[in-house]
Order: C-alpha cells, then sequence, then structure tokens
C-alpha cells in the first residue's frame, strides 16, 4: 500500500568536485517535487553547508547531471527552502555576509520539526 505525501527533506552532507553527482542527485530530486507541486526543503549539514556559500556551487561539475549551479538556481526560483547546520555553519565559516541569501540557519529543533509529515532522503 502506497501513500501520498506532498513534503519532502533532502539532507546534504557533502561538497566535493569529486563526488558532485552526491551533491547534484538530491536537487535534482527536490526540483522534480516543487515541479510537481510539493513542498520541499534541502537541509545542509556538515560540508554540505558549502554549498550555500555564495558562488560556491559553480565550483562543482556533477558527472551525470546539469551543472549543480544550474540546478540550485532552479531550485531557489522555483520556491525551494534551504535550511543550514547552524554548528556546522560556523566550522565551515559560513556567515550571514557569504551566505546565499535564501539559506536561513535552521538548529536541530527546527530541523526536526520539519521532518514531521515529510519523506526523508540524505546525500
Amino acid at each position: 500500500m502506497t501513500t501520498q505525501n506532498d513534503n519532502y527533506l533532502f539532507t546534504v552532507t557533502t561538497f566535493t568536485n569529486e563526488d558532485a553527482d552526491r551533491v547534484a542527485t538530491p536537487l535534482v530530486l527536490a526540483n522534480s517535487a516543487l515541479a510537481n507541486g510539493k513542498d520541499v526543503l534541502i537541509w545542509l549539514t556538515m560540508e554540505g553547508v558549502e554549498l550555500a556559500k555564495k558562488g560556491a556551487a559553480k565550483t562543482l561539475t556533477p558527472k551525470s547531471f546539469s551543472p549543480v549551479s544550474e540546478l540550485l538556481d532552479t531550485y531557489i526560483e522555483n520556491g525551494g527552502r534551504i535550511g543550514i547546520c547552524p554548528p556546522c555553519a560556523q566550522t565551515h565559516g559560513l556567515s550571514d555576509e557569504n551566505k546565499i541569501d535564501s539559506a536561513e540557519l535552521m538548529g536541530a529543533v527546527a530541523m526536526l520539526d520539519e521532518t514531521s509529515g515529510r519523506q526523508t532522503f540524505s546525500f
């Protein structure tokens, strides 16, 4: 038996050009979900917070997908939300001055609240 769920959470934990497909894949899935009218949140943690740095997405070139910067731009333009782990942001030097405008700090309690009623995927 399957059930319909209109909410998705994609967690991104990595950010390397050697594994750019692992960063691109959740963006591809998230964009597909948004295009189908779903509510989507991408939560960035560990090295994944690098994706929220201005210009950083341009440094990743996936083997199997469109450039990460294009996927991210599409996601943002279509109303996708981005949450950032605050301790990880601090560890990786992410600040209000260098983060993309559409991303917001989202601590553990807020992120866990967001998981309610969402299908979750981690990359």
